[in-house]
């Protein structure tokens, strides 16, 4: 019988993934301004890039990097499950806004009239006297 192997790939992300994917980002934005200050627009014609190589190079390099970061940060989160705790906090801050809004769905009319009302509170008010 032949051995069927299996293998198993594992890939590391680094913890600062999203730090270099916005690093990236800015490099891209800087290589592009070198770009708009180049020669090649101020001349408006494409035979002045070998004015521009520095810039054309490095724009080139930083859009790679970026997409190559952007893409492992997308697999990263693709499956991403949150630890316990925040699976925990979760579940307790959805309880506490159904328990909000079920306080939000009592009706604000009691049924009391305006005498008991009165009643009520001159009741409250004699007992805080004689409590104090």
């Amino acid at each position: 019988m032949a051995k069927t192997a299996t293998k198993t790939v594992k890939i590391t992300i680094a913890d600062d993934i999203e730090y270099r994917v916005i690093g990236n980002a800015f490099g891209l934005l800087i290589a592009s301004a070198g770009l708009l200050a180049g020669e090649m627009l101020r001349q408006r014609s494409f035979e002045y890039w070998p004015n521009d190589v520095v810039p054309l190079i490095f724009a080139s390099w930083m859009a790679f990097r970026l997409y190559r970061n952007f893409l492992s940060t997308m697999a990263a989160y693709q499956d991403y499950v949150p630890p316990p705790a925040v699976l925990r906090d979760r579940k307790i801050r959805e309880a506490l806004k159904a328990e909000h809004a079920s306080v939000a769905e009592i009706s604000a009319r009691t049924g009391l009239s305006e005498e008991e009302v009165a009643a009520e509170v001159s009741r409250r008010v004699a007992e805080n006297r004689l409590n104090s």
